[in-house]
C-alpha cells in the first residue's frame, strides 16, 4: 500500500483562512483556562509574613482571607463578566508599573514636564540666587565706612591732596572687602575691634621691649663681672 503524498498550495486562501481560524480557537480555548492558575499573584504567594509584626500579621490575614472570599464571590457570580487572561496581564503590569515609578510622579516633577521646562527653572532659580547675591554685596557696601579703611603711609599724602583719587581708592578697598565679606571671608573693619588689637599688640610689644632690656642688662653685668674676676686673677698671679 502506498501512500499518496498531498501538496499543499500554502498561499492559496483556503490554508490562510484555515491558519486563522485555529489561532482563534486557540486563543478562546486558553481564555477559557483561568490565569490565576498560571499567572503568580505576589501578594498570595507570601503565607508568613516575614518581617511583620504580631498585629501587623494578624492584619495582613485577615486582608488575605477577606480578598479570597472577594474573588469566590466574583468567581461564582455569572452576572458579572470573567477577565480575560490579556486584561489581566494589562493590569499586571499596571500595577508594576505604579510600583516602580515609571510615571514621573516623584521629585516634584509632573507629567508634562520635559527637559526645556526643567532647564529653564534651573536657570531661572540660579538667576535668581544671583541676583539676591548681588543685592546682598550692595547693601553691604551702602553701609561701610571709608573713613576705616587703612591706606599706606606712602600714598596717605597723596590722597589727601587729591580727594576725588582717595574716593576712589576707598571704594575700591570697601567693594573688596564687601565681596569678600559676601563670600563668607571674615573681614576685620570694626573700629573698636581693630583699636583693642592696637592697644594689645602695642603692650605686647612693651612688653617684649622691657624683657629684653632686662635680658640685655644682665649680660652686660655677667660681662663685668666676667671681666673683673679675669683682672683679679692676673694680678693674684702676677704677685
Amino acid at each position: 500500500m502506498t501512500k499518496k503524498k498531498v501538496k499543499l498550495d500554502l498561499e492559496s486562501d483556503n490554508i490562510v483562512d484555515m491558519i486563522h481560524r485555529h489561532a482563534d480557537f486557540s486563543d478562546k480555548l486558553i481564555n477559557l483556562v483561568p490565569a490565576r492558575i498560571y499567572l503568580s499573584d505576589d501578594d498570595k504567594e507570601k503565607k508568613w509574613f516575614q518581617g511583620l509584626r504580631k498585629e501587623e500579621k494578624v492584619n495582613a490575614k485577615r486582608e488575605k482571607i477577606e480578598n479570597l472570599k472577594k474573588a469566590k464571590r466574583y468567581r461564582l457570580d455569572p452576572e458579572k463578566s470573567v477577565l480575560t487572561t490579556l486584561d489581566l496581564q494589562k493590569q499586571k503590569l499596571e500595577k508594576e508599573k505604579e510600583k516602580f515609578g515609571i510615571k514621573l510622579m516623584f521629585l516634584g516633577l509632573q507629567e508634562d514636564d520635559t527637559f526645556e521646562k526643567m532647564r529653564e527653572r534651573r536657570l531661572q532659580k540660579n538667576k535668581r540666587k544671583r541676583d539676591s547675591c548681588l543685592n546682598v554685596v550692595e547693601e553691604v557696601v551702602k553701609d561701610l565706612t571709608y573713613g576705616y579703611i587703612k591706606i599706606g603711609d606712602d600714598d596717605e599724602e597723596g590722597l589727601k591732596k587729591d580727594p576725588k583719587k582717595g574716593d576712589f581708592v576707598a571704594k575700591k578697598h570697601s567693594w573688596k572687602a564687601a565681596i569678600s565679606r559676601a563670600a563668607g571671608i571674615k573681614i576685620r573693619d570694626d573700629p573698636k575691634r581693630l583699636k583693642q588689637r592696637i592697644r594689645k599688640e602695642k603692650n605686647r610689644r612693651e612688653k617684649n621691649a622691657e624683657k629684653w632690656k632686662e635680658r640685655v642688662e644682665v649680660q652686660q653685668k655677667v660681662r663685668v663681672e666676667k671681666q673683673q674676676k679675669r683682672s683679679e686673677n692676673i694680678t693674684n698671679r702676677i704677685q
